[in-house]
Parts: structure tokens; sequence; C-alpha cells
């Protein structure tokens, strides 16, 4: 593996800088050598200088001058009088102003004068160097026996030059140099440019009038005579130029996009042009291969753009391998959900919270009045019979236009089956509906109206949040419109997996039974230890993946819950969803545990919803076994402790519980005193509801139980009158169940179980048999002294004692 100090050294070895690299070099090599040349010419021809030169001449023969041998006769003889530098004569006029008459005469002339007469030098072909049809500039002629007299005239070796323009080079013809129209003057320190050009025209045609090469050899030497003498750039510049001009591409593409990196490539490529243009005109060594330049700033662009391009997309690729293997694991959010699964989900739920034959829920989409139907079979508009869908009216709305849950008859296809209306409101506003339908739902909402509110206000915040998140969502999407999320893909991706891997390693050994379920009530991840419990409980568990992961929909919540001896599973997810704290269920099967389920909260905006569930199974630690013939004290355990409470209130809601399963009525004496107690509550409470629903039920009509609470010097005493239970029953019978009231007779186990609960409380029951009154039970159990925490008083008077109860409601701030 590299070490993080290789890493760094070898960081810059990416795909974008190695090619950024690779097109400074090929711009350094020029590999593109002809077409280089062919650019050359053309930035040199384009900076033309439109200034006369002062050390050239155009001097153009037309044909019949040379024919005549004018050109031959009077040449030496103007350059001689007019002092001109000299003559160069271009092809085919060398043949008819250079004969070898007037080459012995020049050669007289310098053994006369010294050497003083004007050179006539004939110009080679091959002197010329030419780009697409122009010519440019000299080639050397080291081996050349003229080169020395081409020296004399300033004609030496320049790859390009900076030529004059045609119309700033001086031009005349020879006869009006011949014939005294142009003074010989003109030919002062000029070198004489002889051409063939066109007879008869006006003078100032003079210069357009020479035929080829002749115009372009006047203006280059005048160009080169002038200091126009250029040469190629040191390789380093285009390869520095290309190297600055990538770098200026990536920086540009990795921070606004491939849309801004293109600009940044057409303004280098203007800024090439542009330099290569002030630099030509000033510096003799600045002319730039300007194809392979470009060659290799393409390359560097590629490299940026397309290799970076092709490197982000394995990594996407891979990344999207990585997540499709951890597809399980995917918490997926409420609001990017499609609706063909959110909603019937949302039913799922619904229905695993409220007994019901069938629920339905329905959309309120933005902006509109109409509700739209859903349930988990997909199939909701079909089963509604009232058709105008308007939250205004009813069954939706009540007469006054108010939405409130309540009991709608007739609504669906099935005349006979009631439903009850919620309308889910959060923060005041309508997100949608619940329909629990049937004969079950009806039940449940007559004896348990809370139930179907709680349930209502939680799917409400659900669909609140989804729409919230849309909308934010949707707008920070413009805002992020510049940005590539790309980028940071492959860790992000790579992070998200890692710390999945680590939550189901966590699942596998933790000590204790764990499960999480989503905000659909959908487990998603169970231990094995739970797993186990599960199955040993008849509960189908589907096949785990490598890390405990479960998709969607294979066990719910609701599932897990129906699983324990406590209760319907629809109670008890509904009383998480009440709950902050959760519930805590005991199981004895198969082994003694504590099954504890809580509700994952989540606030934003002043809004709380449940955002998933978590469920952990704790194993009770049995006590040791005893002797058969020995009944040992019950253990307790921390899900019940030992505490103070008010026995009046766990009396009266016993009463309440009894009166509505048995629909007889259980008296209830006002409560007598302060009535605390000392016990463990949620045992008392549960075996006395037991057994008053035994007692009325089994009482006569018209003549149930009557209870009483009072505050005793002793204690605190329960005492419970019936006139019908027990009639007939023998003194022995009762006296069992007081001697040994785990082995109650049949018929009276609840009064049993209540006394071995209210001996585990330390206390202690009596029972009493009237003639003509039936049966009299009371209930001891020691009193209770709480203290009260003292805090200072807003309103600056002194708190209450520790050892004083403050008995009443307080009185309004």
């Amino acid at each position: 593996m590299t070490s993080p100090g290789e890493a760094a050294r070898f960081g810059w070895l990416r795909p974008d800088a190695l090619a950024i690299a690779a097109g400074a070099l090929l711009a350094a090599v020029a590999p593109l050598e002809r077409f280089d040349y062919v650019a050359r010419g053309l930035t040199a021809s384009s900076l033309a200088d439109a200034a006369p030169s002062a050390q050239v001449l155009l001097v153009t023969a037309s044909p019949e001058a040379l024919r005549d041998g004018l050109c031959a006769r009077a040449l030496p003889g103007l350059l001689e009088r007019g002092r001109a530098r000299g003559a160069l004569l271009i092809p085919p006029a060398d043949a008819f102003c250079a004969g070898p008459a007037v080459d012995g005469a020049l050669d007289g002339d310098r053994a006369l004068d010294g050497d003083r007469a004007a050179p006539l030098v004939r110009m080679p072909p091959e002197l010329l160097r030419m780009s697409a049809g122009e010519v440019v500039g000299f080639s050397p002629l080291a081996g050349e026996e003229r080169a020395a007299e081409l020296a004399a005239l300033g004609v030496s070796a320049a790859p390009w030059v900076i030529k004059k323009a045609p119309q700033s080079v001086p031009a005349v013809s020879l006869s009006a140099l011949a014939e005294g129209e142009v003074p010989a003057s003109a030919l002062a320190g000029r070198v004489a440019v002889v051409g063939v050009g066109s007879g008869g025209v006006p003078p100032q045609a003079v210069a357009t009038s020479a035929l080829p090469p002749a115009k372009g050899v006047a203006a280059v030497l005048g160009g080169l005579l002038d200091g126009g003498r250029r040469a190629s750039a040191p390789a380093w510049v285009p390869a520095l130029f290309v190297l600055l001009a990538g770098g200026f591409v990536w920086a540009a593409r990795r921070r606004h996009g491939s849309l801004v990196a293109t600009a940044a490539l057409f303004l280098a490529t203007f800024a090439l042009a542009a330099g290569q243009s002030a630099l030509a005109a000033r510096a003799e060594a600045s002319l730039l291969p300007l194809p392979s330049t470009l060659f290799g700033l393409a390359v560097a662009f590629a490299g940026v753009m397309i290799l970076r391009g092709i490197g982000v997309q394995r990594a996407v690729d891979r990344a999207a391998e990585l997540i499709q293997r951890a597809a399980l694991f995917r918490m997926q959010g409420v609001h990017t959900l499609p609706d063909e699964e959110f909603w019937p989900r949302v039913a799922r739920l619904a229905e695993q919270a409220h007994p019901a034959d069938l629920v339905l829920v329905a959309e309120l989409p933005a902006g509109s009045w109409h509700l739209r139907f859903w349930n988990d079979h997909r199939g909701g508009e079909s089963l509604v019979a009232e058709r105008r869908h308007d939250v205004r009216r009813p069954p939706y709305s009540s007469e006054q236009g108010v939405p409130a849950i309540r009991l709608a008859r007739r609504f669906l296809t099935k005349q006979d089956m009631p439903a009850v209306v919620v309308p889910l409101i959060a923060f005041g506003e309508i997100e949608g509906y619940v329909f629990f339908c049937g004969p079950v739902a009806e039940a449940t909402y007559s004896r348990e109206p809370e139930r179907a509110e709680h349930v209502g206000r939680e799917l409400a915040l659900l669909l609140r949040r989804k729409r919230l998140a849309r909308t934010a969502e949707a707008t920070g999407g413009e805002s992020r419109a510049g940005h590539a999320p790309t980028d940071d893909l492959v860790e992000g991706a790579r992070v998200a997996l890692d710390d999945l891997q680590l939550f189901g390693s966590m699942l596998r050994n933790a000590p204790v039974g764990l499960l999480y379920a989503d905000a659909f009530g959908d487990v998603r991840f169970v231990a094995p230890e739970f797993a186990r419990w599960l199955r040993a409980r008849d509960v189908t568990v589907p096949a785990e993946s490598a890390s405990s992961a479960l998709p969607p929909g294979s066990l719910t919540l609701g599932d897990v819950l129906g699983a324990t001896s406590a209760g319907s599973a629809a109670v008890s997810l509904s009383s998480v969803m009440a709950s902050d704290d959760g519930i805590e269920l005991s199981v004895s099967a198969p082994e003694p545990a504590v099954l504890s389920v809580r509700p994952l909260r989540r606030e934003s905006d002043g809004s709380s919803w449940i955002a998933g569930y978590v469920a952990a199974l704790i194993p009770v630690k049995q006590p040791a076994p005893v002797s058969g013939n020995v009944r040992p004290l019950a253990a307790r355990d921390a899900t019940d402790p030992l505490c103070a409470f008010q026995l009046g209130d766990v009396v009266a809601d016993a009463v309440a519980s009894a009166a509505r399963a048995t629909g007889r009525a259980v008296r209830l004496e006002p409560i007598r005193g302060a009535t605390h107690a000392l016990g463990h509550r949620g045992e008392l409470a549960q075996v006395l509801e037991a057994f008053l629903t035994d007692v009325a039920g089994r009482g006569l009509p018209g003549h149930g139980p009557v209870v009483s609470v009072r505050e005793a010097t002793h204690g605190v005493q329960l005492s419970i009158l019936d006139v019908g239970f027990g009639l007939g029953l023998p003194e022995s019978a009762l006296q069992r169940v007081l001697t040994a009231p785990g082995a109650a007779p049949a018929g009276l186990e609840p009064l049993g179980r209540l006394i071995l609960a209210v001996e585990d409380s330390h206390g202690h029951a009596e029972l009493k048999t009237n003639d003509g009154w039936g049966i009299t039970l009371t209930v001891t159990l020691l009193k209770a002294h709480p203290r009260v925490g003292v805090t200072p008083h807003e309103g600056g008077k002194p708190a209450a004692q520790q050892n004083v109860i403050a008995i009443g409601r307080a009185s309004p701030k």
C-alpha cells in the first residue's frame, strides 16, 4: 500500500496533470513542422511594415526594353550616377541586364575606379524561402560563389522577414530612369531590385505591375534591411504557454464546470494569437510554432475534460456498484420515494397502528381541494362511493366546514361498512386523510377514540415532512446549478458504506437483541439474537444479508409487537407513537425478557416527527431453582420497581377499564385521604384490573362490585364489596385462597393473583363473609411519605418544606 508521504509526492500524477505535461512537451517538440513553417510565414506576412523603404528601389523593365538591350546599356551607368548600393537582378531580367559585354565593362570600370562601381548580382532562385506562394525570407548560401556579393547588398540568411508592404516599396520603370523622367538620384544608397514589369502603365501602378518574384523580393529585402529579420522562438516558450493555459483551463473546470473551461480554452487561444502578434512585432526570435502549440493545448484540454470525465465516470460506476451492493442499507428519505411507493407504505403504517378491516389514505395535492385515494393494494379510488372528494364537504368536514374525526356511513361502495374519517392536520394545515374502515375500526374508535387521534397526528407530521423536503430540494437544486455533484461521490459512497458496515457489525455483536424499523414501520435491521426470539414465537423472519439487513415490507414492527403476550400489535404501536419514552413489555417465552420499543424522533423548524423505531430485547436473569414444595418470592426486575404511588389513581383506572370491558357498572366510592402507598405499581394495576373485570362479569345484573379507598392509621386500605361473588362457596374455599393463593381453586385464580401481588408489595389481604351481603375483600398496603423537592418560588415567597406535601391544584400565575 502506498504510504501517505508517497501519495503526497506523486499526487500530481493524475490524468489531467499528465495531459497538461504531455501538451507542453508536444509544443516544445513541435511535431507539426510543415504546418508550423507555413504559420510562421503567414505571421510574418500579416505583420508587413507599411512605412516606405529607404533601402530598396524596385526597377521594372518592360519586355520591349529588355529586347532592345536598354537594361544592359543603361543600368550600369544609372547605378553609378545615382550612387546606388548595387542591383539585384531577378530572373528572367538577369538574362537581359547582365550580358557578357556588361560584365566586361563592369570589370573595367572596377579596375579604373578602384572597385568603387556598384555591383550587379544575379539572384539565384534557391535563395528564396517561399511559404504559401509568397517570399518570406532568404536561405543561407554559404557555398555559393555570389554569397559575398549578395552580402554586400545586405542579402543574408533570414528564414522569416517582417517585409515591407508592396505599396510601401518605391518603384520606378527603367525607361523613366533612362529617359531622365526620374532623376538618377532616386537610386542613392538603395539596392535596385530589377525585375520584369508591364510597360505602358502609369507611374503609380509601376509597383503592382512587376512580375513575381520581383515584388516579393523587393518587399522582403526592404524589410530585412530595415531590421525585420525574424527567427523561431525558443522551445520553452510554447511549452510554458501550454502549461499556463492548461492550468487555467483545469482551474476553470474544477471550480466552475465544463462550460467555463471551454470558454477558458477559447480565451487562451485568443491570447496565443494576440501574444504572437505583439511578440513578433518587437523581438527577433519570436515566431511560435502555432499549430504545434495549439495541438499541445488541445491535448491538455482533452486531458482536463475528457480524461477527467472518463475518470469521473469510472469513479461513478464504481460508486454505483458499491451503492448497489449496499442497496439494502439505504434508508431512502421520505421525500425521495415516488408517490406509487410512498402512499401504500403510509397505508400499511396506519393499518399497523389502528385495527381496521380496510385502510385508505388520501392525498391532498397542493392548491387543490379534491383528494386522491391510495391503499396498500393501489385500488383506493374504486372503493370509495363518494365521488366529489371535496374536503370542504361532509364527510371530510362537518356541516360547518371544520375537519374533525368522525364516523361516516355509506362512504364506501360497501354500504354496510362504516369508516372512521381522520383528517391529517399539521400546524393547522390539512395534509391528507386516513380512513379506518370496517366494524373492527368502529369498535376500536368507540372504545379508544384517542388512538385515532395519535395515529392521525403522527401521519400528518410524516406527510408534512415529505412536502417540505421536496420543496426545499426543488429550490436548492437551482442554487447548486454550477456545482458538479459527482466530485465527492466516490469518497462519500465509501464513507457511507463503511458506516453501514460498522452498523451491521454492531447489530451482529450486540450483547442484547436490537432491531430498527423505519418511519413506515418496516423492519430494516435485526440482530441475530432478536431474530432467534422471533422465530421461536413463530414469526417468519426473512433470510439475513451479510450485514443483517432486511428489505422493506419483509417484516413489520406490527409483526414483532404481535409476537408479545402483552396485547395486540395495534395497541402497542399506537402506544409507541403516543409516548416519547416508548413502551416496555415483559415477555416470558422462550426465556424471560423485557422488550423495549421507542420511537426515534427528529426536530426541525419547530416540529417533531417519528423518523424510525428502535427496539431492544433485554434478557432477565432467572432466579436459582428451589424445591418444588416451596414458593419462592417473586424476583422483581428493573421494569417495575418498588415505589411510592397514588393508590387512588391506580384503582380509578382499573375501575374504568373493568366497566368498559364488561359493560357493567363498577361503583367507586369517594376516595378519602392522600392514599400514598408503597408497592409494585405495574403488577398491582394489572392484577387489580383483571380481578375487577372478573368480579363485574360474574355479578348479578344491576349489582356490580363497590370499591372504596381510604387512608387509615396503619396503612392504605382498599375494600371491594361484592353482593354476588362467592354465593354458595364453602368457608374452606376462601380459606384455601388466603393460605395458598398460588394454587387457588378453579374460578378464583384472579383473586389468588391479586393476593400474591399484595404480598409481593409487603401488604396483606383479608376476606370476610357477610350473611346476605356477599364478600368483602380488604387489602392493606404500606403508607408512603413522599418528600417534595424545594425550589425557589418565582414570586419571592418561601417554598414548601421537604416534609410537607402540597394538596390541591396550584393557583394560576
